[in-house]
C-alpha cells in the first residue's frame, strides 16, 4: 500500500470524529440530553431550525434614506443659521428646498460678502456652493454627492444596530438581522414568544407579543424638547377659523399656569378633540383657511386625557394641540441612559433620562433661558407633556411621565418599551414593512416531521439501490455517503447554520448527487475490469480518468448555486448554501474516502475479483 495511505485515513477518522463533536451540541438540543462539560465548553455552535421548522416571524423594512438626508441638510442648515446670526452678526432668512438645497437670503445683500472661503471651509465637505447673487442678496448651496450617499448608507447600517439593540432588550435568542440594499431583513424564533418555563403555549399571548415587539421595532424613537409659544395670539386666530358644522367635534379650550414665584400667570389658548383625524383635518385646512403659520412655528398635537367637573382625569382620550417653536432645543441623540422609575408622589411609573456631558449644557441652557415657559417633551411628533420650567435645571437629568387612567401593567409596560427604545437610540431615518410572514409552530413541527420522512425514505432508497446495483462496492458507496451527511451536517452546525425547508431540500438533492460520482468512478472502473485489467489497476484508472469529469458536473451545480446565493432571498440562500456544502463534501468523500476504502480492499486483501 502507498505510505501515505495510512496518513489519509487518519485525517478521514479525526475528521469524522470532529464532525461527531460539532454535532453532538445540535442532538443535544433536538433530543433534550446532555452533552459532555468537555465538549460544551469548548463548541457552543449549534445547527439553529429557520422559521419555517419550528415556527416565528420574518420581517421585511425599507428605510427612508430621504428622510435621512433631509434631516441632515436641516441640521447643516441650523449650523450655517447659528454661526451666521451669532458669530458673524448678521441676519439671514433659510429656506430649504428639495431633499438637498439650502438658500440662504441676507437681509442686508451685502452680507453675502462674510459667506467666504474661510466661513465655507468647515463645511467643504459637507456643501458645495451652486450659485450666488450679490445683488440680491441670495447663496444656493446643495449637499456634496458623495456626501449624501455617505448619510444615506449610514442611515442603513445605523438602522441594522438599532434594532438589533432593541431586539437584544426583549431578550430574543438567535434573532437574524440582515441588510439587503436599503432593506432590513428581520427572522425571529417562535420560541421567544411561544411560552415561558411551564407554560401552555396560548395564541393569543404569543400575537400580542409579536406586536408589541414589531412596534419597538419600527418605532423611530425621535425626542425632541421644544418651548411653547404661548404669548403668540395665532391660536386664538385658529380657534376663530372653525367651522360651524365641526365646532362639537372640536372645541375651544384656554388655560394658564402660573410663571413661577415672581413670574406671574400667563394664559394660552389651545383646540382639543376625541376624534385624531378631525382635528388634523382642520389643521392641514389653515392655509385654505387664509392662516399662515408663522415663521418657525408649529402645531403639534399631543395626547391627553379628559377631565370632569371638579377637574379629575376621566377614562376619555382626548387629543389636544401644542403651539411650539419648531427649533427643538435638545435632541435624544445626547442621551446615554434611559430607566424606569416610579414616582414618589403619584406611584405612577415615569422615564427617567440621563443625558452627557454635552446634553446635560444644553438641557441646563435651554431651561434657564425660558424660566416660566412650558417646555414640549415630544416623542415621535407627539407631544408627551409640556411642564412649565420654574427654574434652570442642571445635572443633566430629564423625566417623562406616563400614566393616566390606564392599568399599573400597561403603563409599566409601556414605561419599559420607551425606555428600551430610547437607550438603544432613535432609528436616523423612518421605516416602511414591506413585507410581513408568520409561521405558527403548528406548521413548523408538521414541516419538520414531513421533512425528516422525505430525507429518510430518499436516503434509504439510494442506500437500497447502491447496495443491489454495486454489490460489495455499493456498501462502500453507502458508507461514504453516511459520513457525507455527517460532514455536511458539522459544517453547518459549526457555523451556526439556521437549517430551513429548503434546506432540507438541498440535503435530499445532495444525497441523490453524492451518488453521482461514485457512479461514474464504479462505471469507470468496470470498463477497466471489463478489459482484463487487475483489481488495483481498474481502481486507480477509474478514479484519476474519472476526476475531471466529476470536478465539472460538480462546478455547473456549484455556479448554480452561487448565483441563487448573491441574488436569492432568505429559503433560497438556506438552499443555495446547503447545495454548496453538499457539493464539497460530495466530491472529498466520493473521490478520498471511497478511494481510500477500495485501496484497503485491492492492497491489504489482494482480492482477486471486485465485487462491482
Amino acid at each position: 500500500m502507498e505510505r501515505n495511505w495510512w496518513w489519509k485515513a487518519i485525517a478521514v477518522f479525526l475528521l469524522t470524529l470532529l464532525s461527531v463533536a460539532y454535532l453532538l451540541p445540535t442532538a443535544g438540543s433536538w433530543g433534550g440530553f446532555a452533552v459532555p462539560k468537555w465538549i460544551s465548553e469548548r463548541i457552543d455552535a449549534k445547527l439553529n431550525l429557520g422559521l419555517d421548522l419550528q415556527g416565528g416571524i420574518h420581517l421585511v423594512y425599507e428605510v427612508a434614506v430621504d428622510k435621512a438626508v433631509e434631516d441632515k441638510r436641516d441640521r447643516l442648515a441650523s449650523d450655517i443659521e447659528d454661526r451666521l446670526t451669532e458669530t458673524k452678526k448678521v441676519k439671514v432668512t433659510i429656506e430649504r428646498q428639495g431633499r438637498d438645497d439650502i438658500i440662504v437670503k441676507f437681509i442686508t445683500p451685502a452680507d453675502i460678502k462674510v459667506v467666504d472661503k474661510d466661513f465655507m471651509s468647515d463645511f467643504q465637505s459637507n456643501l458645495d456652493e451652486i450659485s450666488r447673487d450679490p445683488a440680491k442678496g441670495e447663496l444656493r448651496l446643495r449637499m456634496d454627492e458623495d456626501y449624501v450617499a455617505e448619510v444615506q448608507d449610514y442611515a442603513v447600517r445605523q438602522g441594522v444596530e438599532t434594532i438589533r439593540n432593541r431586539v437584544d432588550q426583549f431578550g430574543v435568542a438567535e434573532p437574524s438581522i440582515l441588510q439587503k440594499g436599503r432593506d432590513i431583513i428581520i427572522e425571529m424564533p417562535m420560541e421567544n414568544f411561544a411560552k415561558g418555563e411551564g407554560e401552555k403555549y396560548d395564541e393569543k399571548k404569543v400575537k400580542k407579543e409579536f406586536e408589541r415587539v414589531k412596534r419597538q421595532i419600527g418605532r423611530t424613537a425621535q425626542l425632541e424638547f421644544k418651548i411653547c409659544d404661548d404669548e403668540n395670539t395665532f391660536m386664538t386666530e385658529v380657534a376663530g377659523k372653525i367651522p360651524a358644522d365641526k365646532k362639537a367635534e372640536i372645541k375651544i379650550k384656554t388655560s394658564s399656569f402660573r410663571k413661577g414665584k415672581k413670574g406671574g400667570v400667563a394664559g394660552y389658548t389651545y383646540l382639543e378633540s376625541s376624534d385624531r383625524k378631525v382635528l388634523q383635518k382642520f389643521l392641514d385646512s389653515l392655509p385654505s383657511l387664509g392662516l399662515k403659520l408663522p415663521k418657525d412655528r408649529e402645531i403639534v398635537m399631543g395626547e391627553a386625557f379628559g377631565k370632569d367637573d371638579k377637574g379629575n382625569d376621566t377614562p376619555d382620550k382626548i387629543w389636544q394641540t401644542y403651539f411650539l417653536i419648531s427649533r427643538a432645543g435638545l435632541t435624544g441623540e445626547y442621551i446615554t441612559d434611559a430607566r424606569v422609575n416610579f414616582n414618589e408622589r403619584t406611584s405612577r411609573p415615569e422615564v427617567g433620562l440621563t443625558f452627557d456631558h454635552r446634553g446635560a449644557e444644553l438641557f441646563g441652557n435651554i431651561s434657564g433661558d425660558n424660566v416660566g415657559k412650558r417646555m414640549a417633551i415630544v416623542l415621535d411628533g407627539k407631544v408627551n407633556s409640556a411642564p412649565v420650567l420654574q427654574e434652570r435645571i442642571g445635572g443633566g437629568r430629564a423625566v417623562i411621565t406616563l400614566g393616566g387612567m390606564r392599568g399599573a401593567t400597561e403603563v409599566q409596560n409601556e414605561a419599559r418599551d420607551l425606555a428600551a427604545v430610547l437607550r438603544s437610540g432613535a432609528l436616523p431615518a423612518p421605516l416602511r414593512k414591506t413585507f410581513e410572514r408568520q409561521v405558527g409552530p403548528t406548521l413548523g413541527q408538521d414541516a419538520v416531521r414531513k421533512g425528516k420522512y422525505a430525507f429518510s425514505i430518499g436516503a434509504l432508497f439510494v442506500i437500497l439501490f447502491i447496495l443491489y446495483y454495486y454489490r460489495g462496492a455499493g456498501l462502500v458507496c453507502d458508507l461514504a455517503l453516511i459520513l457525507n451527511f455527517l460532514f455536511i451536517m458539522a459544517i453547518l452546525a459549526g457555523f451556526g447554520a439556521t437549517l430551513t425547508l429548503p434546506g432540507i431540500a438541498g440535503l435530499v438533492l445532495t444525497i441523490g448527487m453524492a451518488v453521482d460520482a461514485n457512479v461514474i468512478i464504479y462505471e469507470r472502473i468496470r470498463e477497466e475490469v471489463a478489459l482484463g485489467k487487475t483489481p488495483r489497476a481498474s481502481v486507480e484508472a477509474g478514479y484519476s480518468r474519472a476526476f475531471w469529469t466529476i470536478f465539472d458536473a460538480q462546478l455547473t451545480t456549484a455556479i448554480a448555486g452561487f448565483v441563487l446565493l448573491q441574488f436569492g432571498s432568505g429559503p433560497i440562500r438556506g438552499f443555495a448554501v446547503t447545495l454548496l456544502i453538499g457539493i464539497l463534501c460530495s466530491i472529498f468523500t466520493g473521490v478520498v474516502v471511497t478511494r481510500l476504502m477500495l485501496d484497503l480492499v485491492v492492497h491489504k486483501f489482494k482480492v482477486k475479483k471486485l465485487s462491482i
